[in-house]
């Protein structure tokens, strides 16, 4: 007997075939998942086989607004969304456990859990994704695709921003819970169910903290409303003097304890913008070859030298420490020069090349170290064969006292407590109270 093959429409008007019986086609609001969104999906039960199978239809609209239906059948409606989602994973998954709670008192919303779970033995890694929606199959679907968002297995171009350092920091909760717990890892619904806490929260907290920093009149202020000295915290309870190793380049910074280095080696691990990516205005000042250029003006590779023998990183304050270190090793900064950078860099460069006016304390400190420690013309001293020779070396040689360079960043750090930029300042410590010292602050008893 020939299979019975109804044709239908789902919620994105697309036709699709299944066979038998459609549940529903009814439309409805599309539910967002990162990048992405799903609509309304569509089921439909094989009933003329021996082992009846699930067809679901799960329309999906895509980052540029396409929507497209994702289509999989399984042998029961888990297996049909875990196949129909495939094609959104970068990993291959299956959905481990699946419960819906269905309404009792005939309201239309049905309550999905997902759990989902890499198909790599190696790696078993779980994940679990919650949704309501009004029928089984969108609940299902939705809590799916929820899952594989919350524990980073969608591709990179579907996950949204900052969905790469929500992965990582649920992998490194999930290893401290078990280092803590004494197991060797989680039973999966708990693993899960974590992932998909910090994800939920880590997005929660970063889209408020974003809406706190677009609408505050200060937007600097926003660095200090939280505690910086997590960032540089280590799981033993130690606090890093650099991290070299990240990608992220508001983490990197190299410190200085590291004389035994190489310039070449700390270089390479700097995650630097190609010279091509600087703005016009800004090479206008700051290149050597700019028609403005003021004084200090250096090149971007020797820059980058600059920001490891400074032992400083990326961020805007070390930014503004760094060009006032190169300008003030010139000797030859006047008060007028100086007040003209100091709007140039925070009222005419665009961002994320602009230096707040706060931060140019930074910058003044960085001017003064540069023209009272021993180092001359930065800018022209810098040479190839450095490259290769321990920083050490090439402090001493260029004049860069490190013991009074952490002076200096004592008193940044008095002038700017509370920054990422000024908890992980290499300084002096001696003679302050060992407690004030590891909460990040220099305050004599």
């Amino acid at each position: 007997m020939p299979l019975a093959v109804l044709s239908f429409r789902d919620a994105a008007g697309y036709d699709c075939l299944g066979d038998a019986m459609a549940i529903r086609d009814d439309s409805g609001p599309f539910m967002p998942v990162g990048r992405i969104a799903l609509g309304r999906a569509v089921l439909v039960y094989d009933t003329w086989t021996a082992l009846p199978e699930a067809h679901i239809a799960i329309p999906v609209r895509g980052p540029r607004g396409t929507i497209e239906p994702s289509i999989g059948t399984g042998a029961d409606l888990a297996a049909a969304v875990a196949a129909a989602l495939q094609s959104l994973s970068r990993v291959p998954f299956t959905i481990a456990a699946c419960d819906v709670t269905r309404p009792r008192d005939g309201g239309r919303s049905c309550a999905a859990t997902v759990l989902v779970r890499a198909r790599d033995a190696a790696r078993p890694r779980y994940t679990t994704g919650h949704a309501t929606a009004a029928d089984e199959a969108t609940a299902v679907a939705v809590a799916a695709a929820r899952a594989l968002a919350a524990g980073g297995f969608l591709q990179p171009r579907l996950l949204a921003p900052g969905g790469r350092d929500v992965e990582a920091s649920a992998e490194r909760i999930v290893a401290g819970i078990e280092a803590l717990t004494g197991t060797a890892t989680l039973p999966p619904q708990a693993a899960g169910a974590v992932r998909e806490l910090v994800a939920h929260e880590l997005h929660r907290f970063g889209a408020g903290l974003a809406i706190l920093a677009a609408h505050a009149p200060d937007r600097e202020g926003v660095l200090t409303r939280f505690d910086a000295q997590a960032a540089l915290e280590l799981p033993a309870g130690a606090t890093k003097t650099s991290d070299t190793q990240t990608t992220a380049w508001w983490e990197w910074f190299p410190g200085l304890d590291n004389d035994d280095r190489t310039l070449r080696e700390v270089l390479a691990e700097l995650p630097a913008a190609p010279a091509t990516a600087i703005p016009w205005i800004v090479r206008l000042f700051e290149n050597p070859e700019g028609w403005l250029r003021l004084h200090g003006a250096i090149h971007l590779k020797d820059h980058d030298m600059v920001h490891v023998l400074l032992g400083r990183g990326l961020l805007d304050q070390d930014e503004a420490f760094v060009i006032g270190f190169t300008m003030g090793s010139t000797k030859a900064v006047s008060w007028v020069e100086r007040a003209w950078f100091r709007f140039v860099v925070s009222r005419l460069y665009p961002e994320p090349y602009r230096i707040s006016r706060r931060m140019l304390t930074a910058y003044d400190l960085g001017l003064e170290a540069g023209r009272e420690l021993g180092a001359k013309d930065l800018h022209r001293a810098l040479r190839d064969d450095m490259l290769d020779r321990p920083l050490g070396a090439v402090r001493r040689e260029l004049g860069i006292d490190t013991r009074r360079l952490r002076e200096f960043y004592a008193r940044e750090l008095a002038a700017l407590p509370s920054t990422l930029a000024s908890s992980r300042l290499p300084r002096d410590a001696a003679g302050m109270s060992p407690s004030l010292t590891r909460l990040g602050f220099l305050i004599p008893e």
